[in-house]
């Protein structure tokens, strides 16, 4: 379960495999495609909002850029989210050799953060330019 109070992109994330998500209440999911990225950058202008209703089940392929629900009430958000096993747990112990190695966060986890997100802020490598999207209630 992935629950919270999430209304900003910050960054963006895409695994080899898909994943499947339903939600306890509407949210919102923001989604780029990973052919979109140029140069290591995606423009965020790329970026579209989704709303997904609650109950229903979406399956994020592997190639779309996506990251954490937006919620769409000050309730907050509660979505399942089902990955394949390993993903997200400890990033691999290798030596980056490509640009794309060094994105890797997690197992099977790409990550590419908006300059002013809390993860950039933490070590991540910046791979999205443009506004940081934020979805207002």
């Amino acid at each position: 379960m992935v629950c919270g109070h999430n209304s900003t992109l910050n960054c963006l994330e895409y695994h080899r495999d898909s994943e499947v998500n339903i939600g306890a209440a509407d949210f919102i999911l923001l989604l780029a495609k990973q052919s979109e990225i140029e140069n290591g950058m995606l423009d965020t202008s790329h970026i579209k909002a989704f709303r997904v209703p609650a109950g229903v089940f979406i399956e994020v392929y592997a190639a779309t850029l996506h990251y954490a629900p937006c919620m769409l009430s000050p309730e907050g958000f509660r979505t399942a989210v089902v990955l394949p096993r390993g993903t997200n747990t400890a990033k691999p112990e290798f030596t980056p050799v490509t640009e794309e190695d060094r994105r890797l966060r997690a197992c099977n986890k790409w990550l590419l953060a908006h300059p002013d997100s809390p993860e950039a802020a933490s070590g991540a490598i910046v791979g999205l330019c443009g506004e940081n999207i934020t979805i207002n209630l």
